[in-house]
């Protein structure tokens, strides 16, 4: 048999909220990242020889510049954001109490 956690809301409640809001402020971040990863028109890629080193190192640099540095940033910005919430989010209930 399952016995319910009794468990006060209350004094959970600004740790949660923290919580709640630096995960969406991190979520949001990288949302937006790849949105601009998606929607950023870039030019193709540049053309060569893949049996050479040093052409495929220019390519794989521009995919990654291109393609994955908008969400590794907008993921960066957003915990960023995040950890200023939830800091002023504790900040908040310490005044409150």
């Amino acid at each position: 048999m399952l016995v319910p956690m009794r468990t006060s809301w209350q004094s959970h409640r600004r740790h949660a909220m923290a919580n709640f809001l630096f995960r969406a402020a991190a979520a949001a971040g990288f949302a937006a990242g790849v949105l601009v990863a998606v929607l950023h028109r870039v030019g193709p890629p540049p053309t060569c020889d893949v049996q050479q080193a040093a052409c495929l190192t220019r390519v794989l640099r521009y995919e990654a510049l291109a393609h994955v540095a908008p969400p590794v940033a907008g993921l960066i910005a957003g915990t960023l954001v995040g950890a200023w919430l939830a800091r002023s989010v504790h900040r908040a209930y310490a005044r409150a109490n």
